[in-house]
């Protein structure tokens, strides 16, 4: 299977750089991980994902990253742009060179891929609403729908973010199973919690804001599935994400 300038064969365990003529007799741990990124190519794989692949007596996290810092050394510096990190929660292995794509940009959105570009405008629309509340709470902005959550800690504004090329059908879905989560929570620590949905529905990025002491916090939070179910978001991530307690 081709990925870039190498040639990877699974029943050989090699992967052979062309642009070079080297070839290497890949260890357990790195063929376990390339296996798996080449079988659900173009899709994001998260960290837990990968390690169970990997054989248990290597099971770290310090091994994955070990394994994927190789794999992109020897993929080269132009090949190993496929194999891309997700917000350092998961990762993807492109088909296709994201630099091939003509694009009218200059400067450092060039070598921006097109899901981090994504992921970029949903952040700074987020950021937009963000500065409206802080700084002109007089006005009567909405940019987008706001959804009052009733919890038993008290009540908490929702905001879902539109975000280009995503199905508003799909926002609408998550939003109602989000909110269902959010209101089964014992104690909700944030009073404005946005989100958004980005990388072919398969990433969500949340930002959550409260008031403390005279003082305004901010958090981002992302969540990652390798397809599109959302079942990951129950009581026990909320809290491990510090959106609950």
């Amino acid at each position: 299977m081709q990925i870039g300038c190498c040639w990877f064969d699974i029943n050989q365990s090699t992967l052979s750089n062309q642009s070079n003529d080297t070839s290497w007799k890949m260890a357990k741990v790195e063929f376990a991980v390339l296996e798996l990124l080449v079988r659900f190519r173009d899709q994001v794989l998260s960290k837990e994902q990968l390690l169970q692949q990997i054989p248990q007596e290597h099971r770290t996290q310090a091994k994955l990253q070990e394994a994927i810092e190789r794999l992109r050394f020897f993929l080269g510096e132009e090949s190993a742009q496929l194999l891309e990190a997700i917000d350092d929660q998961g990762f993807i292995l492109h088909t296709r060179m994201k630099s091939s794509v003509k694009r009218t940009i200059s400067g450092p959105l060039a070598s921006m891929t097109k899901q981090k570009y994504g992921l970029l405008i949903a952040q700074l629309v987020l950021l937009i609403i963000l500065i409206h509340s802080f700084f002109d709470p007089s006005e009567s902005i909405k940019p987008v729908n706001e959804h009052q959550i009733v919890t038993s800690s008290g009540i908490v504004s929702y905001y879902p973010v539109s975000n280009s090329g995503e199905p508003a059908g799909e926002l609408e879905n998550l939003s109602r199973f989000f909110v269902q989560q959010i209101e089964a929570c014992e104690r909700v620590l944030w009073d404005d919690i946005f989100v958004s949905l980005t990388h072919n529905q398969r990433v969500i990025s949340i930002v959550l804001k409260r008031e403390v002491k005279g003082k305004t916090e901010v958090k981002n939070v992302k969540g990652i599935s390798p397809d599109t179910s959302k079942g990951y978001i129950d009581q026990t991530w909320l809290k491990r994400s510090g959106i609950c307690g």
